[in-house]
């Protein structure tokens, strides 16, 4: 096995990218080669995700880097989505906007409105408008109000102080980012998710909730599922994310990281690492726990925090995750997580080599045939081998593989595909 990951070892020294990465240079005629397609949403997608009620999914669906990329036409504005998870992330965004505006309209609201303008909580609006340059100023009526809390608050207004995903601490403090929370959660959207529209929205209606008693039950449903795969442990996973705050969640994901053997160097790093918001990061340390009695999840820790420098790198470290904990608890338990250079895999109880990530569309590229040719040849072991893919294999990629030895499992967590 020492052989096998040596041989991998050296093939990704030649092609640092994913396996499937297109830039990666052929030893042999480039014709031998698929390009990768520009796909059409109206034949990829299901029809509730291409089209509803306030979105239509543009036609042309470039893929690249292991990403569909899709374009958003809606009634509140474009958007974008860097692979299948966020597409439907951001419809689910998209239709919870319209809830929201739509009880703004309500009489409901209004009213509710006129009741924050008489609550002591008034002053404190400002908090949740801009809290960077609000606390110094915060009268003293106020924080009497907020009783012992009211001496935590000094201070708070620094800049480094504050966090765009989790909201300022002067906003936790006074417990406005806990009804932003439980408005968010039960929208079925991610209270810190990075559509500014969709923020901004939560920010009304929360405030009219939170300092006007604003009451009101929704009717959207998350039309794709969860945004964000956590293994086994949805119900408790929106729980979580609704009851604890961002301090909270980053005490509990470090108890777990350091009780399953990583770092606490590690474990810190990936905790600071902004690419993880809050739910992304807890997201991730669920999914590595679901994997139980596998050695070395350390490792993946350790390149999530140090490799990640985005949303997109967060949600393919959660969903690669997501895929080997499908994989361990079903027909394939784990022995241990294995690191290809900046590449996670898995080896099975079995001694199958196991390849298991996040991937929209995967075809036949010169980096695929690096890849196979440096298992079968370089290899001194009879091993078996496993690419297991949340998306779509080519017909292509397939029939190479397999030819070579690969099983191959495509489409494990299909998403908004039909």
């Amino acid at each position: 096995m020492k052989t096998l990951l040596i041989a991998i070892s050296l093939t990704f020294l030649v092609a640092p990218l994913p396996i499937y990465a297109q830039s990666v240079s052929a030893p042999t005629n480039p014709a031998d080669y698929e390009e990768l397609p520009e796909l059409k949403a109206s034949e990829i997608l299901r029809p509730e995700i291409l089209n509803g009620p306030h979105h239509k999914v543009r036609e042309p669906v470039p893929t690249f880097s292991g990403s569909n990329h899709f374009s958003i036409d809606s009634d509140f504005g474009a958007f974008e989505a860097e692979g299948n998870e966020m597409l439907v992330r951001r419809i689910n965004e998209i239709n919870a906007i319209f809830e929201l505006r739509d009880v703004s309209r309500t009489e409901q609201y209004k009213n509710a409105l006129v009741k924050a303008a008489k609550s002591p909580l008034a002053a404190a609006k400002n908090i949740v408008t801009d809290p960077v340059n609000t606390v110094a100023n915060v009268p003293k009526g106020l924080m009497k109000f907020m009783g012992r809390v009211g001496e935590s608050v000094k201070g708070i207004g620094k800049k480094d102080q504050s966090s765009a995903a989790e909201g300022s601490k002067a906003q936790q403090l006074i417990g406005f980012s806990d009804t932003k929370r439980k408005v968010a959660i039960s929208l079925g959207v991610d209270p810190y998710s990075t559509n500014a529209v969709l923020q901004k929205e939560l920010d009304g209606i929360s405030w009219a909730s939170f300092a006007g008693g604003l009451t009101f039950q929704v009717a959207t449903i998350p039309i794709g599922g969860p945004a964000l795969t956590v293994t086994g442990a949805t119900s408790t996973f929106q729980e979580v994310l609704r009851d604890k705050s961002p301090t909270d969640l980053k005490i509990m994901n470090r108890k777990i990281l350091l009780g399953m053997g990583a770092n606490a160097a590690d474990a810190e790093a990936l905790l600071n690492n902004a690419a993880f918001s809050p739910t992304a990061e807890t997201a991730f340390v669920l999914n590595l726990k679901s994997l139980d009695g596998v050695a070395n999840r350390g490792a993946f820790v350790r390149l999530a925090a140090k490799t990640s420098s985005n949303e997109t790198d967060a949600i393919f470290c959660i969903e690669t995750a997501a895929l080997m904990g499908n994989l361990h608890k079903g027909e394939k338990p784990l022995a241990r997580i294995a690191l290809i250079g900046d590449f996670p895999i898995c080896v099975a109880k079995d001694g199958t080599v196991v390849v298991a990530l996040q991937w929209d569309y995967a075809a036949w590229t010169a980096g695929a045939a690096r890849f196979a040719q440096g298992v079968q040849t370089q290899s001194k072991e009879k091993s078996t081998y496993l690419v297991a893919l949340s998306g779509v294999v080519s017909p292509r990629l397939r029939q190479e593989l397999e030819s070579r030895g690969f099983q191959v499992q495509d489409r494990l967590t299909p998403g908004p595909l039909r």
